[in-house]
């Protein structure tokens, strides 16, 4: 096996990325990063895979005419554990190139969450707090598809998986004295769920938090607009608001525009989208008013204030806070507000009343209920 020192920091050679992949092949563990583009299309557009494994570190360009499956097959191995930083748009990144993302994970941000760090803390702010060092911003905005690739954008992707290893090992080594480290698992393996990266266009309404604070009808409208407008994401591959802004979508809805005509006094809606996709918009609302009229759709609308549900959500959260207090770490961390209107609306498949939090918040907060 060739000594990791004969291996170039980039690896954009066939025989280079087979001793990569034969010295990854004796390891247990791998800690792992991605750059990405995702300025021009729907889905993220890998740009660089950066790897370590003991003493070696590489940086993979799979833009190169390399044969990746061996590596592949190398990181989606459940006898592996890969460590990652903010593993989700890693593992967003790996599902759009391969329709596969790593099972067997360790974030080390959902670590840091749990030891009483930042909850959303960036690497670079880890590092620091753990190891007292600066990181170099300069290629934070960089374009991961021009090439060639300079020599800082190869520094600053080398020290995006420099530090994982001595970072694990201190997140470990304190997680385990405050007995969290199954937490930390645990929460890290939920990101190892490919359902979280598929395209989910039925559901695509949700990522506009407006929509359940409007009228009914309005609400049956904006929903069907998010899903046409996210399946011609998708299909077009670009990215949601160039099909149609939340801006122009919500305004639709609200509007409800009965021909194609109408679609001329939409303020935000651009001409080239209303000439273009007039008659399908006008078809998907008007199918989607239909189903209000019949009563195939039972929508209610939210208020910001909902009496007895909001007093509830107010006390339930205290509960939140002084435990998350006790514990040392972000109430986010410990239950959402998102979380606890779900639990207040006996939603399915809570993340509060599953696994440590169950036992931590979950059940105290179903006994209030």
């Amino acid at each position: 096996m060739p000594a990791p020192a004969q291996l170039p920091l980039l690896i954009d050679e066939q025989p280079d990325l087979d001793k990569v992949c034969s010295i990854v092949s004796d390891t247990a563990e791998l800690f792992v990063d991605t750059e990405f583009v995702r300025t021009k299309t729907y889905a993220p557009r890998l740009g660089l895979l950066q790897l370590k494994a003991g003493e070696l570190t590489a940086c993979i360009d799979p833009l190169a005419d390399l044969d990746l499956q061996k590596l592949w097959s190398l990181l989606f191995d459940v006898k592996r554990m890969c460590v990652l930083h903010a593993a989700k748009q890693d593992m967003e990144v790996l599902w759009f190139e391969q329709r596969q993302v790593i099972s067997n994970l360790l974030d080390t941000q959902t670590c840091a969450a749990l030891l009483g760090h930042q909850a959303q803390i960036g690497y670079a702010g880890l590092v620091k707090e753990l190891l007292g060092k600066e990181l170099g911003k300069t290629q934070t905005r960089t374009d991961w598809s021009r090439r060639p690739l300079t020599r800082d954008q190869l520094s600053y992707a080398e020290e995006d998986v420099a530090y994982l290893p001595e970072i694990k090992k201190i997140l470990i080594g304190q997680l385990e004295e405050l007995g969290r480290l199954d937490w930390a698992m645990e929460d890290s393996r939920l990101l190892g769920d490919s359902s979280l990266y598929r395209p989910d266009p039925e559901n695509a309404w949700q990522r506009i938090r407006s929509i359940p604070y409007l009228l009914p009808d309005e609400q049956a409208r904006a929903r069907v607009l998010a899903e046409w407008r996210e399946d011609r994401a998708v299909k077009t591959d670009r990215p949601r608001q160039w099909i149609l802004s939340d801006k122009a979508l919500l305004q639709l809805a609200a509007a409800n525009p009965a021909s194609e005509n109408a679609l001329g006094h939409i303020e935000d809606l651009p001409p080239p989208v209303a000439r273009k996709q007039g008659s399908r918009l006008i078809a998907i609302m008007g199918a989607a008013n239909k189903a209000i009229e019949k009563g195939e759709l039972e929508l209610v609308q939210q208020t910001a204030e909902r009496g007895t549900e909001n007093t509830l959500s107010k006390k339930l959260m205290k509960l939140v806070r002084a435990r998350a207090e006790e514990l040392g770490i972000a109430a986010e961390v410990l239950a959402s507000k998102r979380d606890i209107s779900a639990l207040i609306r006996n939603e399915s498949s809570l993340r509060v009343m599953s696994g440590w939090r169950q036992a931590v918040i979950g059940n105290e907060l179903q006994a209030v209920l």
